[in-house]
């Protein structure tokens, strides 16, 4: 289905700056007049971040694999359908920190869960929404961990390990390649403002080409 409003998602590994990058683009978007809704995944209602607390809490360490991906789909299906579909309805910007991509890419590559699983529960949970633009941070784990200052979070999938990471990176790095129409990869070791930029004139490209499309 589609509506009248644009999603767009940010993705990218640990101390990739995506949740940095979101917050100027809710600052740009603010500053035009334009009406957006921005989230985070999982969150963004009582019951996703009470998910996340569960998600992220080391008490839990021992759960098992799909108990954690249902989790993540419970928190999903719960802000979507209660936030993000009426946000679109209405016709507003939707940004999110995170979304579907970001369970293929840690729960299918990084922990070895069924891909076509995956997927078919992301896209059940999401009422089968398709990002219009995900911008995909990339960056090398090892680089990211310097940027995070060498310290382990004490999260569960900060914890992870590197080999973990590396996997997760070549999650994305498969999805940005099997869809380029929506990805677009930013190296995210550029400087702030040279990534903002590429965000800001990708989005405009964006809205030109979909204004394009309904006068025609």
């Amino acid at each position: 289905m589609k509506y009248k409003g644009m999603l767009i998602t940010f993705e990218g590994g640990d101390g990739s700056g995506k949740s940095t990058q979101a917050e100027l683009f809710k600052n740009y978007l603010s500053n035009k007049g334009i009406e957006f809704f921005s989230t985070r995944e999982p969150g963004g209602t009582d019951f996703s971040e009470a998910v996340r607390a569960l998600t992220k809490d080391m008490r839990y360490k021992d759960k098992s694999l799909i108990s954690e991906l249902l989790l993540f789909e419970a928190a999903r299906a719960d802000i979507v359908e209660k936030r993000v579909i009426p946000a679109l309805e209405q016709g507003k910007v939707v940004i999110m920190d995170r979304f579907y991509d970001s369970t293929t890419a840690y729960q299918s590559f990084g922990r070895g869960m069924d891909r076509e699983m995956v997927q078919k529960l992301n896209l059940f949970a999401s009422h089968n929404l398709v990002p219009d633009i995900t911008f995909y941070m990339a960056i090398n784990p090892q680089e990211a961990f310097v940027r995070k200052g060498g310290v382990e979070q004490n999260d569960l999938m900060e914890k992870a390990g590197m080999e973990f990471h590396n996997r997760v990176k070549l999650g994305f790095d498969t999805l940005a390649k099997e869809n380029p129409d929506r990805f677009v990869v930013i190296d995210s070791t550029l400087p702030i403002s040279k990534v903002y930029e590429t965000i800001v004139n990708t989005y405009e490209n964006k809205v030109a080409t979909k204004q394009n499309v309904l006068q025609k």
